[in-house]
């Protein structure tokens, strides 16, 4: 009998399913990862900060100085990572292989873009995942943030490209390292894929920003490349 690869993924999610029942992520409700009410009380970010140096009023998420820096033009962060639901479902989505709770970090990640009046921005726009390089994908079996990009452009009606930026150097995991580490560990991480059409505006999906060392490495490639604006969208920052 041959079982076809969307059979082994139902069949796989079954097993997870069965082994991690669904309890709300906030309340321990049975029956979802986060319900209607723990949903309702997250913490969205309102401050306009820079998420790179966490300085105060700057609509666009980065203040001159880091966009000089770091070649990112915008940043949109739905809330925070530490002591927060939102963190939890992450780390249980990259490092207990749980991929049905990333259809709940597109549903946060989307509220905010809401809550920011940058739906309209998004319409149309290439979004781009963060990618993985070919080891740590066999590792994991999935893209987190390639997930998240394709919910996003479901719900906006957005293009995605996986295959524009490729991850060419195996790095170590950014959460396990100090902040002065991030940098140098993804520098020459990414490369463009020259067989494909460079867009003048990308919008960058990762599931954690926390030093944006990930974020402005890609940046650089990419303003490198052509492309002439980068805003990038996270679901956490911490």
């Amino acid at each position: 009998m041959v079982v076809w690869p969307g059979k082994i993924k139902q069949y796989w999610q079954a097993a997870m399913d069965y082994v991690f029942p669904r309890e709300c992520f906030g309340c321990g409700r049975e029956g979802e990862w986060l319900c209607s009410a723990c949903f309702d009380s997250l913490k969205f970010f309102d401050r306009r900060l820079c998420f790179l140096c966490n300085r105060e009023n700057f609509p666009d998420g980065v203040c001159p100085e880091c966009l000089a820096i770091s070649g990112i033009d915008e940043i949109l962060v739905a809330t925070a990572y530490e002591n927060s639901v939102a963190g939890r479902i992450v780390e249980q989505y990259k490092y207990n292989f749980l991929e049905s709770t990333g259809e709940i970090l597109v549903h946060i990640l989307a509220k905010q873009i809401h809550r920011q009046g940058a739906a309209m921005r998004l319409a149309g726009a290439k979004l781009v995942p963060i990618p993985l390089h070919a080891r740590r994908y066999a590792q994991r079996g999935y893209n987190q943030s390639a997930a998240i990009a394709a919910g996003l452009a479901d719900r906006f009606g957005c293009q995605t490209d996986e295959n524009l930026l490729k991850r060419i150097k195996y790095t170590k995991q950014q959460a396990k390292l100090l902040r002065p580490e991030r940098q140098q560990n993804v520098q020459e991480a990414f490369a463009v894929n020259s067989c494909r059409a460079v867009p003048s505006e990308v919008v960058l999906v990762d599931d954690v920003l926390t030093t944006g060392a990930t974020f402005a490495e890609a940046a650089r490639v990419l303003k490198a490349a052509g492309v002439k604006r980068v805003i990038c969208v996270a679901v956490c920052h911490g």
